[in-house]
């Protein structure tokens, strides 16, 4: 029976120290066969974990990928998942410039929000494509819409489930929303409720709800039932227009 259970740690300077010595170990394990090691996520873009799901996620690029290069760092990355929530995405330079095209949005992100840890910095040269860019936020949108009102029908009677599905969703949102931007304008505000605003108004639409979301989240307390199904409904709605909005760049083009 355990007595004890030991959590991976969120604390920002204990995530640092055991980022710090994953990448000593790394090197001293890899040597050449390590070109990078990138830190990206949410921890890179605000020196904490911001939700409770959130993971620290590191990117290892390596000059090969094999099994034996593996083994050299298994050990060492299951012992820093002990420590702090990681999660870690193993590629080579060739596959980081040949997935461009279907992680667009991801990489875009990363772009914009990493930290070099070690080595080069392999994010900043990548080219990504608008046209891919603009398919994607499409896709994702769409993607929401649906899997929104699918969850709907199984969490309609559940307000914490509900407010769950809700605030993930917004974050998932904003991030779509910033790379329609990127391509439609190419200025985008750094802040949330900035870009809400901003998405709104390019695309003739009444983005108000997201900063609602967003309010939300700073308060312990589940909103009213009906209240929460208001929003979640104007919520849906948005991601709706704004997949066909999204959908229309293309023939504006």
């Amino acid at each position: 029976m355990k007595l004890f259970t030991r959590n991976p740690s969120r604390d920002p300077s204990r995530v640092r120290e055991v980022l710090r010595q994953l990448c000593d170990e790394l090197i001293d394990a890899l040597g050449a066969d390590l070109e990078s090691i990138v830190l990206y996520g949410s921890f890179a873009r605000a020196n904490q974990l911001e939700t409770e799901h959130d993971t620290v996620n590191v990117m290892l690029v390596l000059r090969s990928v094999a099994c034996h290069t593996l083994d050299k760092m298994a050990s060492a990355i299951a012992r820093v998942e002990r420590e702090i929530p990681l999660t870690t995405m193993t590629l080579t330079r060739e596959d980081l410039h040949s997935s461009c095209d279907v992680f667009p949005i991801k990489f875009h992100d990363m772009q914009l929000h990493h930290r070099v840890l070690s080595g080069e910095d392999v994010l900043s040269d990548l080219e990504i494509s608008d046209v891919h860019l603009r398919i994607r936020c499409e896709q994702q949108l769409k993607n929401l819409m649906l899997r929104l009102r699918a969850i709907y029908l199984h969490r309609n009677q559940n307000s914490s489930q509900l407010l769950e599905t809700l605030l993930e969703a917004n974050r998932s949102f904003l991030q779509d929303i910033h790379a329609c931007l990127v391509v439609k304008t190419g200025i985008v505000p750094e802040d949330d409720t900035d870009l809400a605003a901003a998405f709104g108004e390019e695309f003739g639409l009444d983005t108000k709800v997201v900063n609602e979301v967003l309010g939300i989240r700073g308060h312990a307390a589940v909103p009213k039932a009906e209240d929460l199904k208001r929003t979640f409904d104007r919520f849906m709605q948005l991601v709706h227009d704004s997949a066909l909005a999204v959908d229309q760049m293309e023939t504006q083009s």
